[in-house]
């Protein structure tokens, strides 16, 4: 098989350009200096010919900032998925499209499943939905994974904020009321792999760590005994609405689901914060 990482210098397309080497398979990745994605689906489709999967790693992340910019995340979350997975269509190439928890508006008690209704309550994760539904009716072979709390060797994320505020001796307080799964990088890129090799997978996966936990308990974890108080979200006050329940629910008749998240957070924490 061969692979095409769109995005490939981000935190998660880093990862998955270095698994499918470790692996073996041939990649090419694109960034914004190799890949213009204002150009015609002609000219992007021409670029995966002769790849059977290309995997969109393209994403504009910045929550907050969103809703003071819904115009550019919805042309990067929305329009150029869409036209990625067009122009992989056009290719005969397989589309696989990184999506989020923020699709859902949280207020559920029991884990979101792929068939459940979304409902974004911000710009961000409306950005992401019409992502997804325009990869769905591009006419590609798609699979969509919906992932959460993303943590990776690349790139910033909250251990390394743990991390750093740590070794500058500063005071921690994490929100203990907004709930979800924690998942390295490496976890969903094996994920993203997995279903890849399937001659058919499902157009929705949920591919996130097992098991539930607060950004405290995530904390506490990543600290160790490094005093962190539990606060409430009240207390942050932030331009776009966190997710006060952010399960997903990752059953699968297809791979093995991804483990407990505090199981894989202990494999994954010398490679992540760099201990040696």
């Amino acid at each position: 098989m061969r692979f095409v990482v769109v995005g490939r210098r981000g935190m998660f397309g880093s990862e998955m350009t270095h698994l499918l080497r470790s692996k073996g398979y041939e990649v090419i990745g694109f960034d914004r200096d190799s890949l213009n994605l204002d150009d015609s689906l002609e000219e992007i489709s021409r670029k995966f010919l002769g790849f059977d999967v290309v995997i969109n790693a393209v994403a504009y992340t910045a929550v907050d900032k969103a809703e003071s910019e819904p115009e550019i995340a919805n042309r990067i979350n929305g329009e150029y998925a869409g036209k990625l997975a067009e122009a992989t269509g056009m290719a005969s190439a397989r589309f696989m499209h990184i999506s989020t928890d923020y699709v859902f508006d949280g207020n559920s008690v029991t884990p979101y499943t792929t068939n459940d209704s979304p409902n974004p309550q911000g710009a961000y994760g409306r950005s992401k939905l019409l992502g997804e539904e325009l990869v769905r009716s591009s006419g590609a072979d798609f699979t969509i994974f919906r992932t959460a709390w993303l943590y990776g060797a690349n790139g910033r994320c909250f251990p390394k904020a743990m991390q750093e505020r740590v070794a500058n001796n500063e005071s921690l307080r994490v929100v203990n009321d907004q709930l979800g799964q924690p998942t390295w990088t490496k976890d969903l890129a094996m994920q993203v792999l997995e279903f890849s090799k399937l001659s058919r997978s499902p157009e929705i996966v949920h591919a996130v760590s097992s098991g539930k936990a607060s950004w405290f308990d995530f904390a506490k974890e990543i600290v160790g005994d490094y005093e962190v108080a539990p606060v409430s979200s009240l207390e942050f006050v932030t331009a776009a609405r966190r997710p006060k329940f952010s399960v997903l629910d990752n059953s699968s008749e297809f791979v093995e689901p991804i483990g407990d998240w505090g199981e894989r957070w202990k494999i994954a924490k010398a490679e992540v914060l760099k201990i040696s």
